[in-house]
């Protein structure tokens, strides 16, 4: 993944035919989450914690849903990838870029947190857990360049 172009909040960016699909591969993973990465609190009302808990999970349930909608919307639509010999363009203003951040960040966190949280992930890898901790990569992978295309 290459950027090529950046002009008026416009970003095109190039992808090999391999980076495309492993683009792909991680934004139909989503959503890796069910629910909140940790409780509320740990002090309060049971009951009253409980209910608010209740009402997070189904919020994020609810917005899950409606960014899993986006995805396949986004892999989906007509001419979101401008095929020539070489590889793939894709054009996104900066609202798409932080979408998409957001989106692989959701895998990415959802992939470590399905591993246990571990502090490091070399010894899962050992382990035989490749699959996982190379998707989280590639996530990391796409958001360093999306952040980098931003200045940021």
């Amino acid at each position: 993944m290459k950027l090529i172009e950046a002009k008026d909040g416009q970003f095109v960016f190039f992808f090999a035919k391999r980076e495309r699909l492993l683009l792909t591969h991680v934004l139909r993973l989503y959503p890796v989450g069910s629910g909140p990465v940790a409780p509320l609190s740990k002090s309060g009302d049971e009951q009253k914690l409980a209910e608010h808990e209740q009402t997070l999970i189904d919020a994020l349930a609810e917005n899950r849903a409606d960014q899993k909608k986006l995805v396949d919307a986004f892999l989906g639509e007509e001419g979101r990838f401008d095929e020539d010999k070489r590889g793939y363009r894709l054009r996104l203003n900066v609202d798409q870029i932080r979408w998409l951040l957001q989106v692989l960040n959701e895998v990415r966190v959802g992939r470590w947190v399905q591993l246990g949280r571990p502090p490091e992930l070399a010894a899962l890898v050992m382990a035989g857990q490749v699959e996982p901790v190379a998707e989280m990569e590639i996530c990391a992978f796409f958001q360093m360049q999306l952040l980098g295309a931003m200045g940021a």
